[in-house]
């Protein structure tokens, strides 16, 4: 800080040529300066056992210098990929703008002095604006900070193994029925899911406004574990049944599993006919060439147990909540890390 006071002036030639020397803060008039945004109490800025060093001219420069502790409001909604802003303000809170104003000789804060942080980034820092809108109001000076956070470890810790972890809980449907094991894997995957949202937790401010996106994702991941559990029970029920199939049930599996075979059943050519001594007769030759043959014949109607029918219930479910998982997985992570909104 820099300012001139009359007072403090001297000619040098009359002191030995000494233009410039460094007093006790006590011995002159010095700003008050606190800030608004300290951590506990109103804080001023300044140690008192820093000089300040005095100009011929009455050119006054001090360098106060301190540990801060300051409060700044957290957005966390784009957790880990978030950006945050932290406007701190100096003021002069015992001054009136006819008393002391503050101006700023440069707009950028002077970084020599900062270290580097395992968290945070620090993408840019600003001085804003200075209060001097009317005589009631405050001397002030706004700086900005934006810092970013450093994602590495979050998504190493707990981004990928989430991720992780929701795709392969759908391969339950890949066990085999008769295991015994599709439950219980289902419920431990949906267990881990709960042990992820403390860990994010214990790494996110609790704010409700905003609420991180990344809950809104390990809520879906919790939903989306307890359908898979409810549907592993309904295929073991499914796949335990030893009453009859139903015509109803039937057509259903006949139009999800053996679409196809209708379409293979309309490409095949019948066998062509060769008449001989006005008798008629089949080629086994050509029956072979256009892929018509008895076995062809019999799985064109195959018989629905309700062992296939659930396995057409797991092949369908799985396709359906893996192809959700995706696509949710994706929009979510590309949102956070491009900082949109949903």
């Amino acid at each position: 800080m820099r300012w001139v006071d009359e007072r403090l002036t001297w000619t040098p030639s009359d002191f030995g040529g000494q233009s410039t020397l460094l007093v006790p803060p006590e011995d002159v008039w010095r700003p008050q300066l606190y800030l608004l945004q300290s951590f506990d109490r109103m804080q001023d800025i300044g140690n008192v056992s820093m000089m300040v060093r005095l100009s011929s001219s009455g050119l006054v420069i001090w360098n106060p210098g301190s540990v801060l502790k300051i409060v700044c409001s957290v957005d966390v909604t784009y957790f880990p990929f978030d950006t945050q802003t932290c406007n701190i303000s100096v003021t002069g809170w015992v001054y009136t703008t006819n008393e002391v104003m503050f101006y700023v000789t440069n707009s950028t804060v002077n970084e020599d002095n900062l270290s580097s942080n395992s968290q945070w980034t620090l993408e840019s820092a600003a001085v804003l604006t200075i209060s001097d809108i009317g005589q009631t109001a405050l001397p002030t000076i706004n700086i900005e900070l934006i810092l970013k956070r450093r994602s590495d470890f979050f998504v190493v810790y707990i981004v990928f193994p989430m991720v992780f972890l929701g795709s392969i809980n759908n391969l339950v449907f890949v066990m085999p029925a008769n295991s015994g094991e599709r439950t219980s894997v289902a419920i431990t995957t949906f267990l881990s899911f709960i042990v992820f949202m403390q860990m994010i937790n214990d790494a996110v401010p609790e704010s409700s406004a905003p609420m991180a996106y990344i809950y809104y994702y390990i809520l879906f991941l919790l939903i989306y574990s307890s359908v898979i559990i409810f549907l592993c029970i309904v295929s073991l029920r499914i796949h335990d049944k030893e009453i009859p199939v139903s015509s109803t049930v039937e057509r259903v599996v006949y139009f999800l599993r053996f679409w196809w075979l209708k379409r293979k059943k309309k490409s095949i050519v019948m066998p062509e006919r060769k008449f001989s001594n006005g008798s008629e007769q089949m080629e086994v030759e050509s029956n072979k060439f256009h892929g018509y043959t008895e076995e062809n014949k019999e799985c064109s109607s195959p018989k629905v147990t309700w062992k296939l029918v659930g396995k057409t219930f797991d092949i369908y479910w799985f396709s359906v909540l893996l192809l959700s998982f995706w696509v949710m997985t994706i929009q979510t992570f590309a949102n956070l890390y491009n900082n949109q909104g949903f």
